[in-house]
Order: C-alpha cells, then sequence, then structure tokens
C-alpha cells in the first residue's frame, strides 16, 4: 500500500485542527468525513487545473475534458448530498456543521469551475468564469485547510 505524501498528510490534518474536528477516535466517521473531503477538495481543484492546462496544450481532446470535467461535477454534487445529510443532523456539533457547509460551498464553488471548463472547451474565448471559480474555489479550499 502506497503512503500519503507528506505535504497531503500535513493538509489533511492542517484541515482537522483549523475546523476543529479532533484527530482522535471520539467521532471515527467525523474524522474520515474531514480527511477524505480535504482530499476530494484538493484533488478536484487540481484536477480541473491540470485538465485545463492539457487542453489548451492540446495534450487533451476537447471530449477527453469535458468528460472528466462532468465527472468532477457528478462526484461534487454526491459530496454535497452526502455532506448536507450531516449537516441537517442536529446531534453534530454547530462548529462541526459550519466546517460542513463550508466543505459544500467549496464544492459548489468546483462545480462552477467545472462548467467554466466546459464553456472554455466549447469557446475558447470563454474564460472569464472559469478564471472566476478557480480563484474562489481556491480561496475556499485553502481558507478551510489553513494554507497560508
Amino acid at each position: 500500500m502506497r503512503r500519503l505524501p507528506p505535504r497531503l498528510i500535513w493538509v489533511l490534518v492542517a484541515l482537522l485542527v483549523a475546523s476543529g474536528l479532533q484527530a482522535n477516535d471520539d467521532d471515527p466517521a467525523l474524522y474520515a468525513v474531514g480527511t477524505l473531503g480535504a482530499t476530494s477538495l484538493y484533488t478536484s481543484y487540481f484536477l480541473l487545473g491540470t485538465l485545463a492546462d492539457g487542453y489548451a496544450t492540446a495534450a487533451y481532446t476537447a471530449a477527453f475534458a469535458d468528460e472528466l470535467a462532468r465527472d468532477v461535477i457528478g462526484l461534487s454534487e454526491s459530496s454535497i448530498e452526502a455532506l448536507g445529510r450531516i449537516v441537517a443532523d442536529e446531534s453534530i456539533a454547530a462548529g462541526d456543521r459550519e466546517l460542513l457547509r463550508r466543505m459544500i460551498g467549496a464544492h459548489e464553488l468546483l462545480i462552477a469551475q467545472a462548467w467554466g471548463l466546459i464553456a472554455y472547451v466549447e469557446d475558447e474565448g470563454e474564460t472569464d468564469d472559469w478564471f472566476r471559480y478557480r480563484r474562489a474555489a481556491w480561496e475556499a479550499i485553502r481558507s478551510l485547510l489553513d494554507l497560508e
């Protein structure tokens, strides 16, 4: 089994510390949500950037970039639905619910960014949404992960 790169481990721990989720066995399910949520947000953001770069340099076809961008949309929509169920649980601490709401917001920005990429693939002059939502998504993720 491959080990996580040290940088990714730091990012995951930073999310947990910044969010107030405890890195212990008090609530292993919530710990897993935080860890997997950080991984999902971080990698989805960079996947979209890689797709845009790959398409812009002709390393990826329009069909490939479009298909993977739509995959990110679907996965983010599923994440929003799952996180929303947890947010609705009144037994979850208010601080943890707030973190989950922020994670949902970051997923929403990733979805908007993915739609911006699709618009760019369809018309290379359409870059405004891509760049606007890319910056906003990174700010939300950076804030969640407490990155400088």
